[in-house]
């Protein structure tokens, strides 16, 4: 409805250092552009090549100083873009891990007086885990994309990998003991987010409310009941994408139903009303079109297949999504 407008005016408020980038690109690119431009903090995004000229096209990193120590803080979108995410959306940009960029963009901050090296990273937990003993020379990894919650940091060499969640569940506070260029020491927490028990900013709130205002009403539409608890966890499906493929099958006249088990929606509680919230929370992509076709069984299987090849390869470098 607002082309991500809403998010865009909240995050604005949140005000984060910076940020990097998945689905974002799903908007089109001419709209994240758009956004860009006016990003009140930097987009970063290392791996992100103009695709005919093979040069960057995002900022790669930016530097802070914090406590005396200078910061740099490395961005890492998603690399699969273009294999997970419809190509066509943002036809000029190329992404990848790459790996090689990386080294180089480490040693160009060291060489720039960094005396801390940190990765704002949606590569996915393994893929990261793989780029940290590959890499030399960093720090700390802020991993995203495959929505772990890490109660401590996971070490690879001299690298911590920290990881938060998603959906607002935990928050981190990592503080860093910097001394004469390196780390000297750390202290972690990973801070569960009790809402119930937390009183709400009052300026974020009024800010929330005023966005969703002209689409309460629509929101607060109730579908139905639930009588089992609907979630999305794990690699494989949840309740909610049973719910969803056998409304396909009801709806669309269909034999099979497939829809990538996506991990993140929040869950419903056996009793609850289903609301068109509720609906859009499990279904909010930004190309939701459902489409029937026919299939051969050999058809159905290369799929299954080459899903399974992407979550389970033991290359993490070619694990492209993280649903089945």
């Amino acid at each position: 409805e607002t082309q991500a407008q809403d998010m865009v005016n909240v995050m604005n408020a949140l005000k984060p250092d910076a940020m990097t980038s998945h689905w974002e690109f799903t908007l089109g690119i001419d709209r994240v552009n758009e956004i860009v431009d006016d990003l009140p903090f930097p987009f970063l995004g290392a791996n992100i090549f103009d695709a005919e000229w093979d040069e960057p096209a995002y900022e790669p990193y930016q530097m802070f100083e914090r406590g005396g120590a200078q910061i740099a803080v490395i961005g890492q979108a998603f690399p699969y873009m273009p294999i997970a995410n419809p190509g066509w959306m943002f036809p000029g940009l190329s992404f990848g891990v790459r790996e090689e960029r990386m080294n180089e963009v480490v040693q160009e901050v060291r060489d720039a007086g960094a005396d801390l090296v940190v990765v704002l990273s949606h590569n996915g937990f393994d893929v990261d885990r793989k780029l940290a003993a590959q890499v030399p020379g960093i720090d700390v990894i802020l991993t995203g994309h495959t929505h772990d919650a890490l109660p401590e940091p996971v070490l690879v060499g001299d690298t911590m990998l920290i990881a938060s969640g998603s959906n607002g569940k935990f928050v981190t506070r990592l503080d860093l003991d910097v001394r004469d260029g390196r780390m000297m020491g750390f202290r972690h927490k990973l801070i569960p987010i009790f809402s119930d028990v937390i009183e709400p900013d009052a300026d974020m709130s009024a800010l929330i409310e005023a966005e969703r205002a002209p689409y309460k009403a629509e929101m607060e539409e109730v579908l139905g009941t639930t009588d089992s608890l609907l979630y999305r966890r794990g690699n494989f499906n949840g309740t909610w994408d049973d719910l969803i493929c056998n409304a396909l099958i009801d709806e669309r006249e269909a034999d099979i139903a497939l829809s990538p088990g996506f991990r993140w929606g929040p869950s419903l509680l056996p009793g609850a009303p289903i609301t068109r919230e509720d609906v859009f929370n499990a279904t909010s992509m930004s190309y939701p079109n459902a489409y029937r076709s026919e299939m051969t069984g050999e058809t159905l299987k290369i799929i299954l297949e080459d899903v399974a090849d992407n979550l389970f390869n033991p290359d993490p470098y070619y694990q492209q999504g993280g649903d089945m």
